[in-house]
């Protein structure tokens, strides 16, 4: 897991600009797009459901209630059950079904249009027979698709002006300047549900952000931007409990910048508070894969952990990560011929066996890591020692 703290929290002006366009910046975007995707299914479903029970009980008011003429009926059947209540069926079985789940909203954009333009044709033709289907059921259509599918506004708004378009231009064209004054009054509608979703997009995205940053702040680093220990244990104990689903890896490297109360009470706490901000810098720029990642655990204490690496490989990696902090050449002397080092212990998992208790085993990972490190640092700092070695 990236650290993305600092990137995260953007000015005010910033969030008002994302937020007036319905766009965050870089990684915020897909991840509220993912959550959004989640949270608004049930409201996809429910609608998908309403739109075919509503359509399904037409013959209840059509048929029995205003007497509708045969003919008519004849073919308003065939559109709504050989044509609209199928491509409902059909977007709202795609939605439930995990494995076709991402085609969920162009399933129901597309059902919207197929069930807009067969209400439109029942206007059509019901005029021929003497008989008044409203003219507002299409854009009634798009209203409910807009504000109640939940749909990303700018996925949404180019298919509903399409489906009204198109709509608005057949009326034209089959009734004539008769349909202007309906036309006019289902664009109203149409205007007022587009801002309708304008709206609730945004709120939805003001919430979520608000909620972000406050989730990150309950588990970030304040100082360096890291995680904190508490996402630390949290995060750890998850790749664990994968890794021993999947008989993963999981490598641990603690590490701890050497004599850093000395270095802290010489250059004083902002030059301390520095240091490890550039640390926490170098870690976080270092950990790239997305399941890995750095923390701080506390004072001049951090870590980091990889998932799913060759147990070689891991133990280059951790080596590679506390000698880059030499290479950094922080200055911890006045006479300026000593840099700023660090001491670091390390232990893995290797292809847990699913009997054992991810648990135990988080707690024993820990452990090793830390013993290791009280190793490397009686046996003169600066080093690296593994818990085999320990």
């Amino acid at each position: 897991m990236k650290r993305d703290s600092r990137s995260a929290a953007v000015t005010d002006s910033d969030q008002r600009r994302q937020l007036a366009r319905l766009r965050f910046d870089g990684t915020l975007e897909m991840q509220f797009r993912r959550h959004y995707e989640d949270s608004t299914m049930t409201a996809r479903v429910t609608v998908l459901i309403l739109g075919m029970t509503l359509i399904a009980l037409t013959p209840l008011y059509d048929g029995w209630l205003l007497q509708a003429p045969d003919a008519f009926r004849k073919i308003s059947r065939l559109l709504q059950f050989g044509v609209q209540i199928p491509a409902i069926a059909l977007a709202l079985f795609i939605t439930l079904r995990a494995g076709l789940r991402r085609w969920s909203v162009p399933a129901t954009l597309g059902c919207s249009l197929i069930t807009a333009c067969g209400l439109m044709a029942q206007h059509i033709i019901g005029r021929s027979y003497g008989f008044n289907v409203p003219h507002d059921f299409a854009a009634i259509t798009i209203a409910a698709m807009l504000i109640m599918g939940r749909i990303r506004f700018w996925v949404a708004l180019p298919w509903a002006t399409l489906t009204m378009t198109v709509t608005s231009a057949v009326a034209i064209d089959t009734i004539g300047r008769d349909a202007i004054y309906d036309i006019i009054s289902t664009w109203m509608l149409f205007s007022i549900a587009s801002v309708s979703s304008y709206l609730l997009e945004h709120s939805a995205r003001q919430s979520w952000y608000r909620g972000r940053l406050l989730e990150l702040q309950a588990t970030r680093d304040s100082l360096t931007g890291l995680p904190n220990r508490r996402h630390f244990d949290l995060e750890l104990r998850k790749l664990v409990r994968e890794g021993v689903r999947q008989k993963r890896n999981v490598a641990l490297l603690i590490l701890d910048i050497d004599a850093f109360k000395a270095y802290n009470d010489h250059f004083g706490h902002p030059t301390g508070d520095q240091c490890l901000r550039i640390v926490g810098d170098w870690l976080a720029t270092s950990v790239r894969r997305p399941q890995d990642f750095a923390a701080r655990l506390g004072g001049e204490e951090f870590a980091a952990v990889w998932f799913d690496a060759n147990p070689g490989d891991a133990l280059r990696l951790a080596e590679q990560l506390r000698r880059g902090i030499e290479d950094l050449a922080i200055v911890s002397s006045p006479a300026g011929d000593s840099v700023v080092t660090a001491s670091g212990g390390f232990a893995q998992i290797v292809a847990p066996s699913p009997q054992e208790s991810p648990d135990t085993l988080t707690a024993d990972l820990i452990k090793r890591a830390d013993s290791a490190l009280y190793a490397a640092k009686r046996a003169g700092r600066a080093r690296l020692i593994a818990s085999e070695l320990a």
